[in-house]
């Protein structure tokens, strides 16, 4: 269970387009984190634009618990100039470690690439690699998503840690070459987006119309994974885990009952094994959350 991380926006905000309850509540959240520590889920992905999810974790931390935190950075939208944004960065992860109560995190990542990409890129990543020599970081990096942002990046910059897109839909990164080239320059690959906030698992039916194109995609999908004997969380689970290139799936969850069935839907995909299930390329505006309002 090592490869599956818990995703923490629904902890601090209403998020998921299938997640009609909004936000999860506090002891909604300890029991979720008691889970996941007891399941062998050893990682936790959060943020400061996540709304005071770091706050929560913090607080409802399980006793005995050695989560791995990765977290990513504020917003710099408005620095004046680069001493102002790295300023911006360094009091973000000091109240990041203060909400969480931690000393140190596992990752910090750059929350858009494009603030890597802007004129103030340069002196954001030096003070990355000044939190990392300080000790309180592990690994530093950067939050992508789309493949030409991970090309720009290495070019740029050595990280060693990135979140992406990937679902058994989205071959661009396999197809790109990117997946491989992050493999050789030895980064930490986190892959979110599996589950499209939910809609890789709905019910067909309730699919809303304008992702049409994904519902009849899905009814490929339930078709072959019928032939294996596997409901669609484990047919999910057992394609993306068989992306060896990746390190831990960031997964979402708003009670202990999906967890534990995610958990065990994983279970079940990993004794199977990889399976070979042709499916469609999908419309981009599909497979990326943030391009939702193209469609």
């Amino acid at each position: 269970m090592n490869r599956l991380a818990l995703g923490s926006a629904q902890f601090g905000l209403d998020y998921g387009i299938t997640n009609p309850s909004g936000r999860v509540g506090e002891d909604r959240v300890a029991a979720i984190l008691d889970l996941a520590a007891k399941s062998g889920i050893d990682t936790i992905d959060t943020a400061r634009l996540y709304g005071d999810s770091e706050s929560v974790i913090g607080r409802r931390w399980p006793v005995g618990a050695e989560f791995r935190v990765v977290t990513k950075t504020g917003k710099f939208v408005d620095s004046v100039d680069a001493q102002e944004a790295v300023e911006q960065l360094r009091a973000g992860f000091e109240a990041s470690l203060d909400a969480l109560r931690r000393p140190a995190v596992h990752g910090l990542l750059v929350h858009d690439a494009h603030d890597l990409f802007g004129q103030f890129g340069t002196a954001l990543w030096s003070a990355l690699e000044e939190l990392k020599r300080s000790g309180r970081v592990a690994r530093i990096g950067v939050s992508v998503y789309e493949p030409d942002e991970i090309d720009a990046i290495l070019e740029r910059f050595p990280i060693e840690i990135v979140q992406l897109p990937l679902s058994p839909f989205d071959h661009r990164l396999v197809r790109g070459g990117q997946l491989e080239k992050l493999n050789e320059a030895g980064a930490e690959i986190h892959a979110r987006s599996v589950f499209l906030q939910g809609l890789m698992l709905a019910p067909v039916r309730n699919i809303p119309q304008k992702f049409a194109g994904l519902g009849s995609a899905l009814e490929q999908l339930d078709s072959a994974l019928a032939e294996h004997g596997l409901n669609r969380l484990e047919g999910v689970l057992a394609i993306v885990l068989s992306r060896t290139e990746i390190d831990r799936f960031v997964l979402g969850v708003t009670s202990t009952a999906e967890l534990d069935e995610i958990v065990a839907a994983a279970h079940r995909a990993q004794s199977i094994g990889p399976l070979d299930v042709d499916l469609p390329e999908l419309d981009a505006r599909y497979l990326n959350p943030a391009r939702w309002h193209e469609l």
